[in-house]
C-alpha cells in the first residue's frame, strides 16, 4: 500500500523523482525474473540454472527489503544493480552466449544505470556493464570460454530472443514515458510559479512606484501649510502681522489643514488595506443614522465654499448588518471629491435607497458629466495629484481606496450620469445575495 502511495505522489524534485523510477522498475524486474524463469522451465532449460534463478530472486527480496523497509535507498540500489549484473554474467553462459538475448538486458542496464543513479556511480556502472559485456563477447568468439547452447533449434531462439526484446522495449518505454511525463508535469508547474512570482514582483513594484508617488506627493502637500503656518507664528512672534492678516491666514490654514486631514486619512487607510491589517466588522447599523452622520462630519468641511450637503433618507429606521467603518470611508470619499470639485455655493445630495434586492447611497452633483475616457479609468489606484475648484490639494488614492474596500466587504461602487443632469458616484450592496451567503 505503501509503495502504490509513493508511486502515485507527485514528485518535488530529482531525487523523488530518481525514487520514483527505481520503485517501477524493481516492480518490473521481479516480474522480469518470474516470468523468465517460468518460460525457462516450459523450454526445458538447465535445472541448475533455474535453481540460479530463484537464489537470485532471493537475495533481490532481501534488497528490496532494505529499500522499502530500511529506506536504505542508495545501499539497495548500488546492490541491486550488483545482483542484475552478476545474473546477466551467469545468463550469459546459459543463454548461448553473445547470440542469445543476454546483449538486450545488458542493453537495458545501461539505460538504468543512466536514470538511477547520479554522477561519478552512474559512469562507473555503465563503464563496469559495457566492459563486462565486451570482454564476454571478446571470450566467446574467440573460444576462451564455453557457454551452453541451450536452444535447440532457431525457433526456440526466435522465441526467446522475441520475449527478451519485448520486455526490454517495455522497460524502455515506461521508463522513457514516466521521464517524460514527469519532466513536462515539473516543467509546467514550475512555469507556472515563474508566472505568479513575476505576476507578485509586478504588483510589488507597482505598489513600491505608489509609495514613492505618495511620499514625493505629500511631502509636497504639507511643505506648503507648515512653511506657512511657521512663517506666521515667527511673524506674530515679531509683531510683524495685523490682526486682519492674521485671520485671513488662520482661514487659509484652516481650509488647508481640512484638505490635508482627509489626505492623511485617506493615506492610513491605504497603507492598512495594503497590509491586510484593516479589520472588518460586520454589524447592526440603522442607514439613516449612519447616512445623517456622515453629513454632520462632512458640512464643516462644505461650509468652507458655501456649499450645502442634502440628505434624502427613508421616512423611517432601517436596519441592516452593515460593514459601518469601511462605509462611512467610502461615503467621506466620495462626499470629499464632491466638496473638491464642485463650485463654490452648490448643492450636493447624499441619498440612500432600500429594497429588499439591494441598499445603495448616491452623492450626486450637478455638472457637466466626466468625459468618456476617464471614466473608465476613475477606480483605479493610482497616484497622482489632483486640485479642486478652489486649488484644494488631493492624491489621487481616494476613489482607488473605496474601490478595493468596497471588493472586500462585499459592496461595489461606480459611476453614473443621470437624464436629469446629476453626476452620481454610488455605493451598493445585493442584499438577495448577501442573504443567500
Amino acid at each position: 500500500m505503501r509503495i502504490l502511495e509513493e508511486i502515485k505522489k507527485k514528485p518535488a524534485n530529482l531525487e523523488e523523482l530518481q525514487l520514483k523510477i527505481t520503485i517501477i522498475f524493481i516492480g518490473l524486474t521481479f516480474f522480469s525474473l518470474f516470468f523468465f524463469g517460468i518460460v525457462d522451465f516450459l523450454m526445458g532449460v538447465n535445472l541448475g540454472f533455474l535453481k540460479i534463478r530463484v537464489i537470485f530472486i532471493a537475495l533481490f527480496t532481501g534488497t528490496a527489503f532494505l529499500f522499502f523497509k530500511h529506506k536504505l535507498y542508495f545501499l539497495a540500489s548500488n546492490l541491486m544493480m550488483f545482483l542484475v549484473l552478476a545474473f546477466l554474467l551467469i545468463n550469459f553462459f546459459f543463454s548461448d552466449g553473445y547470440q542469445g538475448p543476454t546483449i538486450f538486458n545488458f542493453y537495458l542496464f545501461f539505460m538504468v544505470s543512466g536514470l538511477f543513479f547520479k554522477r561519478p556511480y552512474d559512469l562507473i556502472w555503465h563503464l563496469s556493464s559495457v566492459g563486462l559485456y565486451f570482454t564476454l563477447f571478446y571470450l566467446d568468439i574467440s573460444g576462451y570460454i564455453s557457454v551452453n547452447k541451450t536452444y535447440q533449434n532457431l525457433n526456440q531462439l526466435f522465441f526467446d530472443n522475441s520475449l527478451t526484446i519485448f520486455m526490454t522495449s517495455l522497460f524502455v518505454f515506461i521508463g522513457v514515458r514516466f521521464v517524460i511525463h514527469n519532466y513536462q508535469k515539473q516543467n509546467s508547474d514550475l512555469l507556472k510559479l515563474q508566472r505568479e512570482n513575476e505576476k507578485n514582483l509586478k504588483e510589488l513594484k507597482q505598489i513600491n512606484e505608489k509609495k514613492n508617488q505618495l511620499i514625493a506627493l505629500l511631502s509636497h502637500d504639507l511643505k506648503s501649510p507648515v512653511s506657512s503656518l511657521a512663517t506666521t507664528l515667527e511673524m506674530m512672534d515679531l509683531e510683524m502681522i495685523s490682526q486682519e492678516d492674521f485671520e485671513r491666514i488662520i482661514k487659509r490654514l484652516k481650509k488647508q489643514s481640512v484638505n490635508l486631514s482627509h489626505v492623511l486619512s485617506n493615506t492610513l487607510s491605504w497603507v492598512l488595506t495594503e497590509m491586510g491589517e484593516q479589520e472588518i466588522e460586520a454589524r447592526p447599523v440603522d442607514v439613516c443614522r449612519l447616512t445623517k452622520d456622515i453629513v454632520e462630519l462632512m458640512e464643516s468641511q462644505a461650509h468652507l465654499k458655501n456649499q450645502r450637503i442634502e440628505k434624502v433618507t427613508p421616512s423611517k429606521e432601517v436596519i441592516l448588518t452593515l460593514e459601518e467603518k469601511e462605509i462611512k470611508i467610502i461615503l467621506r470619499n466620495f462626499l470629499d471629491n464632491a466638496i473638491k470639485f464642485s463650485a463654490p455655493g452648490s448643492s450636493i445630495f447624499l441619498e440612500i435607497l432600500v429594497t429588499e434586492e439591494s441598499c445603495r447611497w448616491n452623492v450626486k452633483t450637478s455638472g457637466a458629466r466626466i468625459p468618456k475616457e476617464k471614466e473608465g479609468h476613475l477606480f483605479d489606484f493610482s497616484v497622482k495629484s489632483s486640485v479642486g475648484t478652489q486649488k484644494e490639494k488631493g492624491t489621487g488614492l481616494g476613489l482607488g481606496l473605496c474601490k478595493r474596500i468596497a471588493t472586500r466587504i462585499g459592496f461595489e461602487v461606480g459611476y453614473e450620469y443621470s437624464v436629469d443632469g446629476f453626476n452620481i458616484f454610488y455605493l451598493e450592496k445585493n442584499l438577495v445575495s448577501d442573504s443567500k451567503n
